[in-house]
């Protein structure tokens, strides 16, 4: 007689190995969701990421027209346009540019002439601008770090502080590069420069607007508070680009009939001012309050320039070459309110005339011969404004956010461009 198989126990295996399946397959299809989702993201990071750099690529742009076809005597025109094109599409992807000042935000790059360059010799207006919030003993540290020497002032600190921390590092003995490299100075903070904007973007983000739901902490009013980076830069740059798109002339270096074409001089005024140029107390400022026949030395003849001259001459000249190029004024135009008045803390009027000027001149204050229309003006102040305030802008910083439209992961991208000088450079890249 047949011994019968033991079917329950096929039965049992059976349902085992069908789980064990099941549960393989299910661990499978997580897997693949999983990897699938991940390669979604990764592909709308990348689209983020191109997105933010068009938005780059596309005010680059703007800044190389407008150096190459400037529209004259309208200061405003390259911001404008520069804010037509702070947001847009490619392909599934759209860019947004902009910064916060001023309390609010503003479309388009973050001048850097808005604010006073740390690396100017008037260390007297830096203590000016931040009166009772500058720590003791903190100005003559800065200044250690920027001199060439290794004598430390009675208040500051020079080589052998640094070469004795912990973790040691040598002092610059030069200018300042970049904001951030002033917390290596001793006394000065992390968060006297950044406040609230921690990673120096210059845009209000949701972390810096939550009060102390996460780092860093703020008051979470819709206001970003910047700390010094919203006063100061260390990276404007004087001259730049011109009216006429050619380049700028140096006054120094320059032969009488390019100077007689390009500004529209007679003989002897272009070799009176060539010859004033090579003065060694020549400042460009002195031709608003001076008579050239005045500043000519040895030159017959000479009439007195015309204000159109002057304009062109302020439009067109240096006394440098470019890539001697000394610190930048801060733009008339740009600059914000407060810093004005932390300026001029005891001329507010001067500051509302200011103010008044390039809101209601068209095109903004677009020459240092506007600043002869206030009313009661002296001529010192007249060349003060001059030496004190530019009225164009070659350095910006641009805060390109890239956002994919179907999952919203967003990529930011900030670079430092110069548009001195073509083609355009740029001085710093970070993504994060």
């Amino acid at each position: 007689m047949t011994k019968n198989t033991p079917r329950g126990s096929v039965i049992i295996i059976a349902l085992w190995a069908l789980g064990i399946a099941a549960l393989i397959t299910s661990s499978i299809q997580i897997f693949a969701f999983r990897q699938s989702l991940l390669g979604i993201e990764v592909h709308d990071r990348i689209q983020a990421r191109w997105a933010a750099r068009a938005g780059i690529e596309t005010s680059i742009a703007v800044m190389s027209e407008h150096t190459i076809m400037p529209v004259q005597r309208n200061a405003f025109a390259l911001l404008d346009d520069l804010e037509y094109a702070s947001a847009g599409t490619t392909g599934t992807a759209t860019w947004d540019i902009r910064h916060h000042a001023d309390g609010r935000d503003w479309r388009g790059p973050m001048d850097e002439h808005s604010k006073f360059n740390i690396n100017t010799e008037n260390s007297g207006l830096f203590v000016q601008i931040l009166e009772d919030t500058l720590v003791y003993g903190v100005l003559e540290s800065i200044m250690d770090w920027t001199d060439e020497d290794d004598e430390a002032r009675i208040l500051g600190v020079e080589r052998d502080y640094y070469l004795s921390l912990e973790t040691p590092y040598e002092p610059r003995n030069g200018p300042i590069r970049s904001l951030a490299e002033m917390e290596l100075i001793a006394g000065v903070m992390p968060d006297d420069i950044r406040g609230e904007d921690w990673n120096l973007n210059y845009r209000l983000d949701s972390n810096e607007d939550d009060g102390g739901q996460s780092l860093p902490w703020d008051e979470p009013n819709g206001i970003l508070e910047g700390g010094w980076a919203t006063l100061f830069t260390a990276i404007s740059k004087d001259g730049g680009p011109t009216e006429s798109g050619e380049p700028r002339i140096n006054l120094k270096n320059i032969d009488l009939e390019t100077l007689q074409l390009r500004l529209g001089l007679e003989s002897p005024q272009a070799t009176a001012l060539v010859s004033f140029a090579g003065s060694d107390d020549a400042s460009l400022g002195k031709l608003l309050t001076t008579d050239l026949s005045e500043l000519a030395q040895g030159v017959d003849d000479v009439s007195d320039l015309e204000d159109d001259q002057l304009r062109l001459i302020y439009a067109e000249t240096c006394l440098f070459e470019p890539h001697e190029a000394p610190v930048g004024r801060m733009n008339i135009n740009t600059i914000s309110p407060e810093l004005l008045y932390l300026l001029f803390p005891e001329n507010t009027t001067l500051v509302e005339e200011l103010l008044f000027l390039r809101v209601n001149n068209t095109g903004g204050i677009s020459s240092p011969l506007d600043y002869r229309d206030i009313a009661g003006i002296s001529e010192s102040m007249v060349e003060y404004l001059y030496d004190l305030f530019d009225t164009q802008s070659n350095i910006f910083t641009i805060s390109s956010k890239g956002i994919a439209a179907a999952s919203q992961v967003e990529q930011e991208i900030i670079v430092v461009v110069d548009r001195s000088t073509l083609p355009i450079t740029i001085l710093e890249y970070r993504e994060q």
